[in-house]
C-alpha cells in the first residue's frame, strides 16, 4: 500500500474539484481525497500502476517534532559544546598541536619483514 502525504503536495485549494473536468483516465470517485491537483494526480499514478492507495497524516511534519529538535540540542550539548571547550581549553594553555609532519613521522622505527 502506497502511503500519500497531504504535505507533500502543497496546500489545500478550496476551489479544487476532483468531479469536473475529464483530465481523469481513473474514476472521479476514487479521488475524493485529494484537496489539489498535485494530490489527485497522484493518486492517479498509482492507482494506474494498480497500486492502492491511503492518506498519511504526518509527512515531512516529524522533522518539526520537539523530540527531533531536542535531539539536535542534545547533540550539541554533549558532543560539540564539550569538544569546544575541550579545545578552547587546550588552546589556552598553549598545548602545542600534534606534530604529524612528513619529517617527525621519517623519524620512526619501521617494522621490517
Amino acid at each position: 500500500m502506497v502511503c500519500l502525504f497531504h504535505g507533500d503536495y502543497g496546500p489545500a485549494n478550496p476551489a479544487f474539484n476532483p468531479g469536473s473536468g475529464s483530465i481523469w483516465v481513473v474514476d472521479a470517485n476514487s479521488l475524493k481525497g485529494a484537496r489539489n491537483l498535485g494530490e489527485a494526480e497522484a493518486i492517479q499514478r498509482h492507482l494506474l500502476r494498480g497500486e492502492p492507495v491511503s492518506w498519511c497524516d504526518q509527512g515531512y511534519a516529524w522533522v518539526d517534532q520537539d523530540a527531533v529538535v531536542l535531539f539536535y540540542v542534545a547533540a550539541f550539548l554533549f558532543v560539540i559544546l564539550p569538544y569546544l571547550i575541550i579545545k578552547a581549553r587546550a588552546w589556552a594553555k598553549g598545548v602545542p598541536w600534534p606534530d604529524i609532519s612528513a619529517e617527525r613521522l621519517d623519524h620512526h622505527p619501521r617494522l621490517h619483514r
